[in-house]
């Protein structure tokens, strides 16, 4: 019997489905983490000071104050290396380990599934990593730094949630539906007829689509704040001296061509899927919120688990699908028990 509350004869069904996959997709997303007490900047509570976290993730903020952003991506930092993988990380990670054909494809950029031991083989970040750092100057310098742990990176960035260094501004941001049109455009040109397939399968997906750390909507005003923070408080690059920047994707950015490449791969190979399972997201964030609907195509039965019952339904076959609403470090092992088995780690 479950002891997570679950449904016995669902779970059944899960595992019997489980047991004869060989081919599964995951598709992660910030509140596989919320267990490990990281903000999934969800809805209202998505706010950082007074900022939604979406008007942050952009180059046109990091242009306009690269001191905020900065500031915004220490305390992210700072939260993450605070915070311990969870049992659903290990959990997935152990699938990993038992199941070669099993992929993860991961929103998040906290770094807390490759610290439970996920094979990075079998890992796509597809929004970067907060422990990577690149320098501005892609194109004329290049440098990337894959895994800074250090803290602070600088003397003025602490990662304090509230900073000194912080100067409130009598003004407004809006990210509007210009930047989702353009970015929707963007995905289209990666994904052509296999985005505009999926998007018409969602009446909003031009005003949700995005490609950026984040998730959430596109449009907000409020009041911000403004850093006082010089170039010279900042990361700068070993190799030029310029500006770093977190190695992140933000809204307005497309994914890393490797990634991309890996993905589709995978989605394009003659064998079918037998599984996709969503976890922790709400599937608004393009291309991610189109892998389920590529999965399906595959033939593959798709598990949603997420703590928001409004999103676990959203987009499901009742018929063919499960819906696990909850906890996703608690419900993930259960889950995947018959195949990891049970562990002190999770």
């Amino acid at each position: 019997m479950p002891t997570t509350g679950l449904d016995a004869a669902k779970l059944a069904d899960f595992h019997a489905a489980l047991l004869k996959s060989s081919r599964i997709v995951a598709v992660l997303g910030a509140g596989l983490s919320a267990s490990s007490g990281l903000p999934t900047f969800r809805g209202a509570g998505g706010l950082w000071r007074n900022h939604e976290a979406t008007a942050l993730a952009t180059p046109a903020a990091f242009k306009r104050d690269p001191g905020l952003v900065w500031q915004f991506y220490a305390y992210r930092r700072h939260a993450a290396l605070a915070a311990q993988p969870n049992a659903a990380h290990y959990a997935l990670g152990e699938l990993a380990r038992r199941i070669p054909g099993f992929t993860t494809l991961s929103q998040n950029v906290d770094n807390l599934s490759p610290r439970a031991g996920h094979p990075r083989g079998q890992l796509k970040l597809l929004h970067g990593n907060l422990f990577s750092l690149r320098c501005c100057d892609r194109l004329g310098c290049g440098f990337v730094d894959e895994t800074n742990l250090e803290h602070p990176l600088t003397p003025a960035l602490t990662g304090e949630e509230f900073p000194s260094n912080t100067n409130v501004v009598a003004g407004k941001v809006k990210v509007g539906a210009m930047l989702a049109d353009d970015i929707a455009r963007k995905n289209q040109r990666i994904l052509g007829e296999e985005y505009q397939h999926v998007a018409t399968e969602d009446q909003d997906a031009s005003a949700t689509a995005a490609a950026g750390d984040q998730g959430g909507e596109q449009e907000s005003t409020q009041l911000y704040e403004e850093s006082k923070l010089s170039a010279a408080d900042l990361p700068k690059c070993p190799k030029c001296q310029g500006m770093m920047r977190p190695d992140v994707v933000w809204f307005g950015e497309t994914l890393p061509l490797d990634v991309v490449m890996d993905v589709n791969s995978f989605f394009l190979a003659p064998e079918p899927v037998d599984l996709c399972l969503v976890i922790g997201t709400s599937s608004q964030v393009w291309p991610a919120a189109g892998y389920a609907a590529r999965a399906r195509r595959k033939g593959a039965r798709v598990a949603v688990v997420n703590a928001h019952a409004d999103d676990a339904n959203k987009d499901i076959d009742p018929e063919k699908d499960w819906v696990f609403v909850g906890d996703a470090a608690t419900i993930v092992p259960e889950l995947l028990r018959p195949v990891i088995g049970d562990s002190n780690l999770w």
